[in-house]
């Protein structure tokens, strides 16, 4: 064994010498990419450049901060604009001649009467009433409460102010006994005329001119403007008779859902009929609430 180690890993003196020169060889190699790394990060930098490099940096996060400030103050100022909720003063106006002093007072925003008159300085004009829509920015439920006010020559608008061309004032209605004719004649669309009297006809009658609010798609605006010609007559409401009704006549009325008419229904047929329409409390899911809501639409007696 020793002898075999002896033949194979002894070497001569000139085979040291070459194995030596092998191992530098390959350990210069091995430091080169150290060595240039090093002499690189050591290299003298233009400082010149570098200040102009420096400066392109900070005028650029300058823009990006005056940018971004910008940016939020232009939102803050429309955020903060007066006219953001400022409720419409309508009266009757025709809007191919009205000035801009008449659109604010209507209580239209100072931009949106710059849209209009910039529409009419290049030749725009409105035929009919409802073209009035088409101003860009121009709020669909602002557009419903200002467009029966519009009066044009040669047009037909939702209402006819009058045939003098005077200033249109609606008359003061009874609510419970209006036509829709009647509706009509308040300062709101022909659609939302109609839109009141149905809702009326299926509550059976107005307890109070508040109701008029849950009327689909009658804004708070539109109330407030015709809230002033409404009075209200409430001993004519028609009543279901809960001890006759079936469940779809009771749960066609808007204060009624299907649940309440099918129980009232199951209660007296178990139970036999009501004797005041207070009892309808005994049904487990009836809420003091629900029963002050429905109850003026409710009798027990013979109709």
């Amino acid at each position: 064994m020793k002898k075999f180690l002896k033949d194979y890993f002894t070497f001569s003196k000139k085979e040291s010498v070459i194995a030596i020169i092998i191992l530098f060889i390959i350990a210069i190699f091995l430091l080169l990419p150290y060595y240039y790394a090093y002499k690189k990060s050591k290299e003298p930098i233009d400082t010149s450049l570098a200040k102009l490099a420096d400066s392109i940096l900070a005028q650029q996060e300058n823009i990006d901060v005056i940018a971004e400030k910008s940016t939020y103050k232009k939102f803050e100022n429309y955020k903060n604009d007066k006219y953001e909720n400022r409720p419409l003063k309508p009266f009757a106006f025709n809007p191919n001649t009205i000035d801009e002093n008449g659109f604010l007072k209507l209580g239209l925003s100072p931009k949106l009467v710059k849209t209009i008159l910039n529409y009419r300085s290049k030749g725009g004009s409105f035929r009919k009433p409802d073209d009035f829509r088409k101003i860009w920015g121009l709020k669909k439920e602002d557009a419903d409460i200002l467009i029966p006010f519009i009066t044009i020559e040669n047009s037909r608008s939702n209402f006819n102010p009058s045939a003098s061309n005077k200033k249109y004032t609606p008359k003061n209605i009874d609510v419970n006994i209006a036509t829709i004719d009647d509706y009509k004649h308040l300062p709101v669309p022909t659609n939302a005329a109609y839109k009141i009297y149905n809702y009326r006809e299926k509550l059976g009658g107005f307890i109070s001119i508040e109701q008029i609010k849950e009327t689909y798609g009658l804004t708070d605006s539109l109330y407030q403007i015709i809230f002033p010609f409404l009075y209200i007559n409430s001993s004519n409401i028609n009543k279901l008779n809960i001890n006759t009704a079936t469940e779809f006549e009771m749960s066609k009325h808007p204060y009624v859902s299907a649940e309440l008419a099918k129980a009232i229904v199951y209660y007296r047929n178990k139970y036999g009929n009501f004797n005041t329409v207070q009892e309808i409390k005994k049904i487990v899911f009836v809420t003091e609430s629900t029963l002050k809501k429905v109850a003026p639409y409710l009798t027990v007696e013979g109709q």
